[in-house]
């Protein structure tokens, strides 16, 4: 997927961050094969608590967004949740992770850090939510596509979804929606400091952090 319009704006004005986040240490490891399973596991388990609050978040902004743009994002988003539930359920079969797990694990620092900073701008405003929100959605989109081809069939599954074409489309309601968006200095920070916490979340997940909430 080319980078284009506003989101090529906010990568440039990320700087290195932004490759910071999409080839991360633990994204390197996913591509060659390399990451212990215990670390991968942790991840989904923050990941799973992260996309439940995520989802409850975009709802929250969705009331506040123009209705074409917001109505698009949504079905998009949720006609093909089912394509991810079933990916996840596969890892989860593996690596024996429950919903009764992800429900009793605390958030690491972290996770609940990211996740109150959407809520927050979930409750401020549409555009400062999209903003907030397509660091994540975007950068998956890119790092499925590197790594897809890992020899490491648990790690090729997991980016099978984030590199589908379904996902790709959820991208490009999100991208178009935020051309409309007027680019300020305030943005581009709420937009940075996602891309911080993504960088965070990748390390946390690579220490194995403690849960603290």
């Amino acid at each position: 997927m080319s980078i284009v319009g506003n989101v090529e704006n906010l990568i440039n004005g990320v700087g290195e961050l932004w490759n910071k986040y999409v080839k991360h240490e633990f994204i390197l490891k996913m591509r060659d094969g390399s990451l212990p399973l215990d670390i991968f596991r942790y991840y989904l388990i923050q990941d799973g608590k992260y996309v439940e609050d995520m989802l409850r978040a975009l709802l929250i902004a969705s009331s506040k967004g123009p209705i074409d743009k917001v109505t698009k994002i949504l079905n998009l988003v949720f006609s093909s949740r089912d394509k991810g539930l079933e990916t996840h359920g596969k890892l989860y079969s593996k690596l024996d992770i429950s919903r009764d797990v992800i429900v009793k694990t605390g958030y690491n620092l972290i996770n609940y850090a990211y996740t109150r900073h959407l809520y927050y701008y979930a409750n401020l405003d549409w555009n400062k939510f999209l903003v907030a929100w397509t660091p994540c959605m975007f950068g998956y989109s890119i790092v499925g596509d590197y790594v897809i081809d890992s020899p490491n069939e648990v790690y090729k599954t997991w980016a099978s979804f984030y590199a589908s074409t379904e996902y790709k489309k959820r991208i490009e309601a999100i991208l178009y929606a935020l051309d409309e968006v007027s680019i300020t200095e305030d943005l581009l920070n709420i937009f940075i400091n996602s891309v911080r916490f993504e960088i965070g979340f990748w390390d946390a997940s690579l220490r194995k952090d403690p849960t603290v909430y």
